[in-house]
């Protein structure tokens, strides 16, 4: 049982970013597997910088509730300094839980899978790394084509 978490980050050293979310999140979690960083335009909001971007695989936690992970990734996010002055604008980092295992849930506070995953390469491309992927596979038909292509860096 997993919990997928990705990453973003195009505010500063994005890599540096990156490793300090999962060593805040590994404080809390147990950390499984971790993909390589990918390089991506943004999307939606496109006057920005490139991101960086990274998937993170741990064990489900028996502590947290899908909503208090949330509210855990969020306090991280401004603990590192995130601010929300332009939609989907420039951060210095951004936490999303994409899975929980197979739970669906859609309140307001959260929603699992995350609704936009499949249209992301940024998404797709490092989950491939990961050893959940094979269930992940195995409950959705994965796009394998993007407008905008996350590459390794």
């Amino acid at each position: 049982m997993s919990v997928i978490i990705a990453l973003g980050s195009n505010i500063g050293d994005g890599q540096k970013n990156l490793s300090e979310a999962t060593k805040h999140l590994s404080l809390h979690l147990k950390l499984v597997a971790a993909s390589r960083i990918y390089r991506s335009a943004a999307v939606d909001y496109l006057q920005q910088p490139d991101f960086f971007n990274q998937v993170l695989e741990f064990e489900t936690p028996t502590n947290l509730t899908p909503g208090q992970l949330m509210d855990l990734c969020l306090s991280i996010e401004r603990d590192m300094g995130r601010t929300r002055d332009i939609l989907r604008g420039p951060r210095i980092i951004d936490i999303d839980i994409i899975f929980w295992d197979n739970i669906r849930s859609d309140s307001s506070h959260i929603t699992l899978p995350h609704p936009r995953w499949m249209e992301r390469s940024f998404i797709i491309r490092p989950l491939q790394e990961l050893p959940f992927f094979q269930k992940i596979s195995s409950w959705h038909k994965i796009p394998t084509s993007f407008t905008i292509e996350a590459t390794p860096i």
